[in-house]
């Protein structure tokens, strides 16, 4: 009987972290942005500063996909992947997730407030553009996506007011265009995955089609690239950064053709498991590490 119960409380903690979605944490490495593309890298404070900003925005991440989980639970039951959430599937019940996104929530304010006021207020108006997403902007085609790429935005200005630093603003075009991408090509995925049904699930399938979407990531695909190299031999102090716009270049155009080739949408999902786009996304960071710092 012990045993039993000791079985349950851990296949419901499981369940618990499943429901925070600590896979989906490697998207708020794009707070890093700002620490990697700066001289204080080998500042400990702004290191630490940059880590409470990533595990804030980590906790806060966590409560917008708890929500998100919540306002979807019906449609997540009819979907064959999202059937299996913990909400969906039964296994947490809707309360308790209530209480858990209320208990993430706080955590990430208390946590932000360590480093200071500017970070709690972009964590805040992060989840307020997750409300607006949830409640109406996912229903409205190409504010969809853009809800998504602002997100990213956010996340890289979190982390240059947690160092004190700012941002170039070919790094803010690129992040925006890249996020665009990423958010495009999961749409066209679902649209392959669900076909018919896709409109069921999600009311904003119905507004696209693959002949708009390919011509849509053709287009942002092009300016994330234009980005990058304007950004990259933009600095006269730091002309070697050119040569890192080579492992952008492989990486996106590697996501592109499996997104294209295989079954596999997820940007994380992929970039957990291509092992391409995982060693050309190391080298582009040990890259730009080496050129600014020495």
């Amino acid at each position: 009987m012990d045993n039993e119960v000791v079985e349950v409380k851990r296949a419901s903690i499981k369940e618990y972290i499943k429901l925070m979605r600590p896979k989906q944490y490697i998207k708020n490495l794009f707070v890093l942005a700002a620490l990697i593309f700066s001289t204080k890298i080998l500042d400990i404070e702004s290191v630490l500063d940059a880590g409470i900003a990533f595990i804030s925005f980590c906790l806060i991440s966590s409560t917008v996909y708890v929500l998100n989980d919540i306002v979807d639970i019906e449609k997540d039951k009819l979907h064959p992947k999202k059937c299996r959430r913990p909400l969906a599937s039964g296994a947490i019940k809707k309360n308790n997730a209530i209480v858990l996104g209320l208990i993430l929530v706080s955590l990430s304010i208390a946590v932000s407030l360590l480093v200071n006021t500017k970070l709690t207020f972009i964590l805040v108006l992060y989840l307020l553009n997750n409300l607006l997403y949830s409640f109406k902007i996912k229903n409205i085609i190409l504010l969809d996506v853009f809800s998504i790429a602002f997100g990213f935005i956010l996340r890289v200005c979190a982390g240059s007011v947690a160092i004190g630093v700012s941002l170039s603003n070919w790094i803010i075009l690129c992040t925006f265009f890249l996020s665009l991408y990423l958010g495009l090509g999961k749409r066209k995925k679902e649209i392959e995955m669900l076909k018919d049904g896709a409109g069921e699930h999600r009311k904003i399938l119905k507004e696209y089609n693959d002949e708009i979407i390919n011509q849509m990531m053709t287009v942002v695909l092009s300016s994330t690239i234009v980005c990058y190299a304007l950004y990259s031999t933009s600095n006269p102090d730091n002309p070697n950064m050119m040569f890192t716009t080579i492992f952008v270049v492989y990486g996106i155009l590697r996501y592109n053709y499996v997104i294209n080739t295989t079954e596999e949408g997820n940007p994380t999902d992929l970039v957990l498991k291509d092992r391409s786009i995982q060693i050309s996304v190391l080298i582009w960071a040990l890259s730009c590490l080496v050129i600014i710092l020495f």
